[in-house]
């Protein structure tokens, strides 16, 4: 089971959103519709380490691959979002 919230309740209320994490095991964090970040408790991630978690059969390692954003696209879009807000 997962859960998400909101990026301003994950920030007011961060003592009951690692309870939900603990319990639950993962909770997404959204802003403005967007997900922006996923909270694991250790149990979870050392699922995902390993290999035993649902949906991740490579570890740690093909996790890493297949979701996180490569540091040159990062950097990428850093530097558009700054340009778009000096703009303005």
């Amino acid at each position: 089971m997962k859960k998400q919230v909101s990026a301003t309740d994950a920030k007011n209320n961060f003592g009951g959103l690692l309870e939900d994490v603990m319990v639950l095991g993962r909770v997404e964090i959204v802003r403005h519709g967007r997900l922006v970040a996923i909270m694991v408790s250790p149990r979870e991630w050392r699922a995902m380490a390993t290999g035993h978690a649902g949906s991740n059969p490579g570890g740690e390692a093909n996790w890493r691959r297949n979701h996180m954003v490569p540091a040159k696209l990062a950097r990428a879009a850093r530097r558009a979002g700054h340009r778009r807000r000096r703009s303005k």
